[in-house]
This record gives structure tokens, sequence and C-alpha cells, in this order.
């Protein structure tokens, strides 16, 4: 029998000491934590049992749960899975469960263009949502049943597609949709981290971190690269026309109110615009984060029409990426500005110049992630900026440029395909040659 023992703490957490409140409430969802743990590793033996068996005489159904095409990052995995003799990969496309007040709300109507998106590249995509009676479809009910389930957002996953239900008959990996960047616990310990079988991490270093912060020491951790950064390794002779593209790549996180601080827009955005138009003879590119809109206008830092005019105005100095490839206009491209956190890692892989955006109040950064950051040009104001823009932009003076690919060559970056060391290591739990 299922027992919501966070809502009881909640209830119970009303009748007591403000002082005690709190307390109360996280017993409340670390009990809730500990018997989901428990139910989980009890259904993991009888379901690894019936997989490894289903897996002698015909192909495993293998789900990427997604409610957002510009964050599809595991094509490398779906295109060698769909090579593989053991496995038929799905998109499940389904609509997130945050609530209407939130900036990542989704409306249904919202599925078709991210549905649209796979049925473009001939890929086997279903819907995982009801329109007809406006309610998910429990991955259960799903045809074909998924056997194994990989997910790429940790946030707003209805329950009964999440990894705890879905433990009753499948087995469940992560692969985040973002490069892992912060030390923020978000990034590593929320409830879901602990309840899927394995979190695929970038490297040693990203994993030893999360493991010395969490209480179950990492046990479902493994550091495998990422399948958004094979791109690197599967192109690397891939020759590419030199566009000289310069993005501006602003981060949604713009005040306190999140976990992660690295938003510097309502600082320079406008300021950014303005020297873009100013210098016509630059190939601009304005590539925001996805959510950064809704939250400029659900916060009530932009009014719609304002946000709309501001997108406009990139159209007319240069053009607006919001589509989930664009890693060939990375590779095209001169240099970024940005303070998005995974484009510090993904951007270091072209070896071209970044200059990254400091905000005063951001979290910090992962030990991988703040090796490479070392390595670019940290600006704080619209001084510093200014001066890097012209320095770096204008005058193309590259002066990190040898220190910046002396750690691309030997850290050993390009040389990586995480597609298979995923493959091989969900091979390997499953017991197949």
């Amino acid at each position: 029998m299922y027992v919501p023992y966070d809502k009881i703490a909640q209830i119970a957490a009303l009748f007591l000491p403000a002082k005690y409140r709190e307390k109360l409430r996280d017993f409340g969802v670390n009990l809730k934590v500990f018997f989901n743990v428990k139910y989980i590793n009890k259904n993991k033996k009888g379901v690894l049992k019936h997989i490894r068996k289903k897996a002698k005489h015909q192909k495993l159904n293998v789900a990427f749960y997604v409610y957002d095409e510009t964050k599809w990052k595991c094509q490398s995995l779906y295109d060698l899975l769909e090579k593989d003799e053991h496995f038929i990969p799905y998109i499940f496309v389904t609509k997130n469960a945050a609530p209407k007040e939130n900036f990542n709300f989704q409306k249904p109507d919202e599925l078709k263009k991210v549905f649209d998106f796979f049925k473009a590249q001939n890929m086997r995509v279903e819907y995982a949502y009801d329109f007809e009676n406006d309610r998910h479809i429990p991955f259960e009910q799903m045809q074909p049943k998924p056997d194994i389930i990989i997910y790429q957002h940790p946030w707003y996953v209805e329950t009964s597609q999440g990894p705890v239900v879905c433990s009753k008959f499948a087995l469940t990996y992560y692969v985040p949709y973002f490069v892992a960047t912060s030390v923020s616990h978000i990034e590593y310990y929320l409830r879901f981290h602990q309840y899927v079988q394995t979190h695929y991490v970038l490297d040693a270093l990203i994993k030893d971190y999360y493991a010395f912060n969490m209480t179950n020491n990492g046990v479902n951790l493994k550091a495998v690269g990422h399948p958004m950064l094979d791109y690197f390794y599967l192109n690397r002779d891939k020759h590419f026309e030199d566009k000289k593209f310069v993005i501006y790549a602003p981060h949604w996180s713009v005040d306190k109110d999140n976990n992660l601080c690295w938003g510097t827009f309502l600082s320079n955005g406008r300021f950014m615009l303005d020297y873009a138009q100013k210098h016509p003879e630059i190939n601009w590119v304005f590539k925001p984060h996805p959510c950064l809109k809704n939250y400029l206008i659900r916060h009530k830092y932009m009014k719609k029409q304002d946000a709309e005019n501001y997108w406009n105005e990139w159209n007319k100095v240069g053009q607006v990426c919001e589509t989930g490839n664009y890693l060939d206009m990375f590779m095209e491209s001169k240099a970024m500005i940005t303070d998005c956190g995974s484009f510090e890692t993904e951007y270091f892989y072209t070896g071209k110049p970044l200059i990254y955006l400091k905000s005063p109040d951001a979290t910090p950064f992962n030990p991988s992630v703040q090796r490479i950051v070392d390595n670019y040009y940290n600006v704080c104001g619209i001084t510093e900026l200014e001066n890097a823009l012209d320095e770096v932009v204008i005058k193309g003076n590259d002066y990190l440029k040898e220190k910046r690919l002396s750690l691309l060559k030997t850290a050993g970056y390009q040389n990586n395909y995480a597609a298979n060391n995923i493959l091989t290591d969900i091979k390997n739990t499953l017991e197949i040659e």
C-alpha cells in the first residue's frame, strides 16, 4: 500500500511550533524516499531476471522519455541501439508535469512540435500523452511496453511514467539533457537520482565529487562521457565551413529564485544587442536557453511584447537559433559569449574562444568544468565584457588559445564514445554478448 509520508508530514507540521516544521517536512520526504528505494530494490531482481530471459529470444524495447526536443541529447545512443540486433529504440513524447504557475509549464498542444521533430528524422516516436482525456499514459500501458527506459529530465516527471512506478517492469537509466556543470545538489541528489538504476555522468572527477556528497555514496553513478559530446568523436574528420558565427547564448537563471544564478541577461542583454547592431560585419547568432523568454515574462522582467521585440531585433541583426541541433554551428563559429553551464563544456571541444559572463551570485562549477572555465575569458560587468569583445571578437586576439588547446589534447576529451560505453554497460547488466 502506498503511503504519502511527505504529505502526511506537511499536514502534521502545521500543528507544530514553527521551528520544528521544516524538520518534520524533511523527515517525511526522507521517509518517502527510503521506502521508495526499498520498493525499487525489491523489484529489481525479478525485473532483471525477466528482461535477461526475454533478451535471449527477442528484441528489447528501449524508451527515451522526452518532452522537449530542444533538449534532446541522446541521438548517438539512439542510433547505436537502432543498429544493435538486441534492441528497438523508441521516443516516448509526453507532457511534463510542471504546474501552471511554473515557467516550465507545457500546454498539451506543444507536444506536436516535439513529435514532429523526431518524425521528420524517421525515428520511432509515440505519444505517451492522451490528448482526448488530457492525461499522461502510464508507461506500463504503452504499446510497446518498455523494457528499458532512458530519462533525460529529472524534473516534473509524472508519477506513472517515473522510475519508482516503472521499476515494476523496466530497468531505468538517466542521461542528463545537460552536461553536468555545477556543485548544486539539483544535479546529483534529487529524489529522482536515487530512484534510477544507473545515472551516467561525464567523467571520474564529477563522479567522485557527486559520490562524496551523496548519502548512498553514489552507488548508481557511472562515468561514461556524454552522448551529446559524441558528435565531436564521430565528426572528428569532418570538414566544416568557416562561417565565423559569433554566438551570444544567455542562460535563464537571471535571479536568486533558483539554484544556479548563472544568468546575467538582466545586466548585459541590452548591451549585447546594441553591440551587435554596432558591428553588422559580424555574423551574429542569438542562442538563448529555451526557458529564458518564458522565465523573463512570467517573473515580470519583461512584458511579452517587449520580449518578442527583443527576439525580433536579433533576427534583424543576425539569426535566432532555438533548436536542439546546433553543434555544426558551434564548429563553424568564431567565438561564443555565454553564461550557460553546459555550453562551457560543449563549446570547449571546438577549440574556439569563449567569453564567460560571470554572475557574482553564480553557483560554483564542479571540478571538471572549472578547469575548462579557467582557460576561457572570464568577465564581470559591462566594461570587462566590452573589452573582451573588442579584443577577442573584433581584433581576433585569442591569447589563451594555446593553453586551451593543450588541455583539450592532454585530457583526451575528443577520444570518448559515450553511447558505446552506455550500450556496453547495459549489455553487461543484461549479460548480452
